[in-house]
């Protein structure tokens, strides 16, 4: 007797090819705008310098310009990435701005007024910074107040004290030059800022990516209840970006005052808006639908080497804050976009794994 053998019907065997191939196709598709989702910000980056360098060549394709632009937008950096510590769980600090003008002032009126040491001036502002962050983190934490509120109230009283501090008026006189070689001074030809600016990116990126620390701050994006279920300290976590931002603004302070050689009562709310620009544009890069520390630099550096084009082109002054407002709002839609593809491909990729794992009839002899 002989055994009977079991075909697989022509049909059976195409549907079975074109289903791969189709799930190929989408899979190269997926991966493609996941790419451009990831990478697109530094491409455009790169693009706009081209651009610019091609339609101005003899002042925005130069050393000059491009060391000017890298220095200058030090200050806002860090700002930007002091903000984007508490936006990794979800909160606003809206406090990073002023707290950056009051460093600058404390610290020109401890050194060039008071006659206090460079190096306890920096710890003085540093101590403030921390309790800065400690109101913040008390407001929001023990009396439930929001932290876009808490923190513009807190942002309020940092300005009054520093017009305090400054009576209102311009200090520079008596500036050690000790003190502006800070900012001033190069290494090996690299400006100082630079380099400051490449170690704490490096650091904050450490921190946040391979550490519990920044894994949890993510963990608890605004879900305070939940990340409490998962076994996160929620308070604790939540003190140390706030204490960690503020700490932040104060070096960009230092390092303003530094640059500059005086403290301005008025400096610090113009560096809000643009350091929320880079925050939240950043999220449309490396990491898309999610801040983070990268994200935040190439993004203000694309917005700053965009508007030093427009501005080699002839543009008004006021275009930086008209491009900073649409940087703010690219940001927010490009992000919450990329949330809605991560959950739509996360159901897409429950569903393959349901249908290649149900079981198929057999086919009869």
């Amino acid at each position: 007797m002989t055994a009977a053998t079991t075909k697989t019907p022509p049909s059976g065997g195409r549907t079975v090819v074109k289903q791969s191939a189709d799930r190929s196709r989408a899979g190269a598709g997926e991966r493609a705008v996941e790419g451009v989702s990831r990478f697109g910000l530094l491409g455009m980056l790169v693009l706009v310098i081209a651009v610019f360098s091609v339609l101005t060549p003899e002042t925005y394709f130069t050393t000059t310009n491009f060391r000017l632009i890298l220095v200058n937008q030090t200050v806002t950096v860090i700002v930007a990435m002091a903000a984007t510590l508490p936006l990794l769980a979800h909160y606003l600090d809206a406090s990073v701005g002023p707290m950056l003008g009051l460093a600058q002032g404390v610290s020109i009126w401890l050194i060039a007024v008071q006659g206090v040491p460079i190096w306890l001036a920096l710890v003085a502002v540093l101590a403030v910074g921390v309790a800065v962050g400690l109101l913040n983190s008390l407001l929001v934490l023990k009396f439930g107040m929001s932290s876009i509120i808490a923190t513009l109230a807190v942002g309020s009283l940092l300005m009054g004290l520093l017009y305090m501090v400054t009576g209102g008026r311009v200090l520079y006189q008596n500036v050690p030059p000790t003190f502006t070689e800070i900012a001033r001074g190069d290494l090996g030809g690299v400006p100082l800022p630079l380099i400051y600016l490449v170690v704490l990116v490096l650091a904050l990126e450490f921190i946040v990516v391979w550490t519990p620390f920044g894994q949890r701050l993510y963990a608890m994006d605004g879900n305070l209840r939940g990340a409490a279920r998962a076994g996160i300290d929620v308070r604790s976590y939540t003190i140390r970006a706030f204490v960690g931002a503020a700490v932040l603004a104060s070096l960009a302070g230092v390092l303003l005052a530094s640059r500059i050689g005086s403290a301005q009562p008025t400096v610090g709310e113009q560096f809000l808006l643009p350091a929320f620009a880079a925050a939240f544009l950043g999220a449309a890069a490396l990491r898309p639908g999610r801040v983070n520390i990268l994200g935040t630099v190439i993004a203000a550096y694309f917005i700053t080497f965009t508007i030093a084009g427009l501005q080699h082109l002839g543009a008004a002054t006021w275009i930086e804050r008209v491009f900073n407002g649409l940087a703010v709002i690219a940001g927010v839609s490009v992000a919450a976009w990329s949330v809605r593809r991560r959950r739509q491909l996360a159901v897409r990729h429950v569903e393959r794994l349901e249908h290649d794992t149900t079981p198929k009839g057999r086919p009869t002899p």
